[in-house]
């Protein structure tokens, strides 16, 4: 089972990362990419998408706030907000 899971969330992230920046604004894009360099973020943000898939209400901007992180893409999403803001749109536009 661990390897099915495993193959579910490589599939998930990498549906989401593509519409990340596919659909990304400009203004956003240096930020988006700072952050998918972050494999620990990544991988945070991805067990909340993982754990919502059947309630994707439950990605909120706050959720993404108190996932635990590394202190610089913690402080990277404090401080842009829009991007927060576009990751939750995104996830959960590609879940409903």
């Amino acid at each position: 089972m661990g390897l099915i899971q495993n193959l579910a969330a490589i599939a998930i992230r990498n549906k989401v990362v593509g519409a990340l920046r596919e659909q990304c604004p400009e203004s956003l894009k240096e930020a988006l990419e700072v952050l998918l360099a972050d494999k620990a973020a990544i991988a945070a943000i991805q067990s909340l998408v993982g754990a919502n898939l059947k309630n994707p209400a439950g990605i909120t901007e706050a959720a993404i706030l108190g996932l635990e992180m590394p202190q610089a893409s913690h402080d990277l999403l404090v401080a842009t907000p829009d991007l927060v803001a576009y990751l939750v749109r995104t996830a959960v536009g590609k879940l409903s």
